[in-house]
């Protein structure tokens, strides 16, 4: 039976992994996007193998160059349900427009919230959180506040 597992790759060398796991005859997912002409990858240093336990062997992944070794639990390699990678791969594109759309925004750039409990208050863009939140510094009560709010409520100044 096959099943999906998680590997954790060398910095910087999931296509190193990638390309030596498939000419090892090994089926990999690394869930990637083009933006500005570089390939960004959604899960940076993390790719997603599938793997037969009754035929393929095990052994040489670990030493397959780019490869730093199987994620795990314990005792146990992280497993992937089929369920979580079909659902990477539907999100995918959404989530690479997503990357897009805030690709454009840096770090400290200053942002209006639009909407919600801090409508019309200034804040600086620090990260994106999800493929719906940000998260940003808010200046309150003389202090720097982080808070999470939706993607849709954030205007670039």
């Amino acid at each position: 039976m096959k099943n999906w597992y998680l590997l954790k790759t060398k910095f910087k060398q999931e296509i190193t992994a990638v390309t030596n796991l498939e000419n090892q005859n090994y089926y990999v997912y690394c869930p990637w996007a083009s933006i500005d002409n570089k390939k960004q990858f959604l899960f940076p240093g993390y790719l997603f193998i599938q793997i037969d336990e009754k035929i393929q062997n095990w052994s040489p992944i670990r030493s397959t160059k780019g490869v730093m070794n199987f994620v795990r639990f314990g005792m146990n390699f992280a497993k992937v349900p089929d369920s979580v990678i079909d659902l990477i791969k539907e999100n995918e594109n959404s989530t690479v427009k997503t990357i897009k759309k805030f690709s454009d925004f840096k770090q400290g750039d200053k942002v209006q919230i639009s909407e919600g409990a801090f409508k019309n208050c200034i804040a600086i863009f620090h990260s994106i959180k999800s493929d719906d939140r940000v998260l940003l510094f808010l200046k309150m009560m003389g202090q720097d506040q982080s808070i999470n709010v939706g993607k849709k409520s954030v205007i670039r100044l």
